[in-house]
């Protein structure tokens, strides 16, 4: 019976703490299961996996990449800020990628050509890219956008 119960949570442990934790949220907050705010869990982890996705394949190849949630902070921030002066949803998304194909092409080039470890090149990276988007943003939100870019 022991050997049992150990292989379950061993298993499936994570998924049986994912439905508990539902269960409590349900029953302290009436407002857990709305479908709003479901679509806002979606939403927000949404971003998360896609940059998981990609970070794998880092992780995979005996890298690691410590810029990654800094990287999107900047290209994010600059893609905000380009709605915001005016500039069209596409223009913001090619400066935001553009943002983001340039700090990889850093990191990059620093680890294979220069020969520096990943380890200290990313977390050089993310340092920079923290500093510039607080630079940028002057350590405020950028908001205010036209309802036709909220979800």
């Amino acid at each position: 019976m022991r050997e049992q119960m150990t292989h379950i949570l061993k298993n499936y442990g994570m998924i049986i703490a994912f439905v508990l934790l539902c269960i409590v949220l349900t029953i302290l907050t009436p407002f857990f299961l709305t479908p709003s705010n479901l679509m806002n869990v979606v939403r927000q982890s949404s971003i998360i996996g896609i940059m998981a996705m990609g970070v794998t394949f880092v992780i995979l190849s005996g890298g690691i990449d410590l810029s990654v949630g800094s990287v999107m902070a900047v290209s994010g921030m600059i893609a905000a800020g380009t709605m915001q002066n005016g500039g069209s949803m596409a223009v913001a998304i090619l400066v935001a990628l553009a943002v983001g194909i340039a700090a990889g092409l850093v990191n990059g080039l620093l680890v294979t050509k220069a020969g520096i470890t990943p380890f200290v090149v990313t977390l050089g990276m993310m340092s920079i890219a923290r500093g510039v988007t607080l630079i940028y943003s002057q350590g405020y939100p950028i908001s205010g956008f036209s309802p036709a870019f909220r979800y």
